[in-house]
């Protein structure tokens, strides 16, 4: 048994000595490394990146607005404006009389300024204060005949509701100068339009409002066979005074009494 641990014994001294000389090392390895293990306690510097850009704009809220900008619109509300309503001058009655039918007003009216002989159709309602009524030519027994030569318009006007002829208007017989409702001196007027008549002869006449008196007339060559050509006239209406309201009505005669021809008429105010 004796030898037995001895040869253990050596074996562990000749395993003891070789790693001894192998931790030796050669002469060239002079480092020491016995701190190596050991954590370094030098203090690290730190440096801060250079910044050469633009600083980033904080993201604190606390420099955002509290309140929000108002979004409505700047009022638009234009200026409060009146419209005038242009007055109506009627042809016919005078102001002061009162009928109190359409058909009373254009028969009137037809007796006074076109003449006997034409009659009148059925009145045309536009709405609860106007209308319409054609007015035809006659024949021997006295029932129209033929189309429309004019048409009168009429409306209720002023406080008692009477019916006025505010117009009689016709494609085949125009006024163009003056225009209705116009102010015009109590002297020379031209008036101009386009008309047809009777082997081309067609009549101007003024007449006054009310009274039904001629105040000037004259004729004119104008168009034939229903196609109107133009006429220009001049009307003397020295005779009226002003403030005086003047119908001028331009009619082509057709040769025959109860055929007043194609008419239209206007009415005017002679200025003060």
């Amino acid at each position: 048994m004796h030898p037995r641990h001895l040869v253990g014994g050596v074996t562990l001294f000749v395993v003891v000595s070789l790693v001894a000389g192998c931790s030796s090392g050669s002469g060239s390895d002079t480092t020491d490394n016995s701190s190596a293990g050991t954590p370094s306690t030098a203090a690290v510097t730190t440096v801060a990146p250079t910044t050469t850009g633009t600083t980033p704009e904080s993201t604190s809220t606390s420099a955002l607005p509290t309140t929000i900008p108002s979004t409505t619109a700047p009022s638009t509300t234009a200026p409060s404006t009146t419209e005038v309503a242009p007055v109506q001058v009627a042809l016919w009655p005078a102001a002061n009389v009162v009928l109190a039918t359409p058909e009373a007003a254009a028969a009137d009216f037809v007796a006074h300024v076109v003449g006997a002989g034409p009659v009148l159709g059925a009145f045309q309602a536009g709405d609860q204060r106007s209308g319409e009524i054609p007015v035809f030519a006659a024949d021997e027994t006295g029932a129209p005949i033929g189309l429309a030569r004019s048409t009168l318009l009429l409306r209720q006007l002023g406080p008692s509701d009477a019916w006025f002829v505010i117009g009689a208007v016709s494609d085949a017989a125009t006024i163009i100068t003056p225009e209705a409702a116009a102010a015009v001196p109590a002297g020379l007027v031209t008036v101009s339009g386009a008309a047809s008549g009777f082997e081309a002869n067609i009549g101007i006449r003024a007449v006054l409002v009310g009274a039904g008196t001629e105040l000037a007339g004259t004729t004119a060559m104008a168009g034939n066979f229903g196609v109107p050509l133009p006429y220009s006239v001049q009307l003397d209406l020295s005779a009226a005074s002003p403030g005086d309201t003047v119908v001028i009505i331009v009619h082509g005669g057709a040769g025959l009494e109860t055929d007043p021809g194609d008419f239209s008429a206007i009415a005017v105010t002679i200025a003060g």
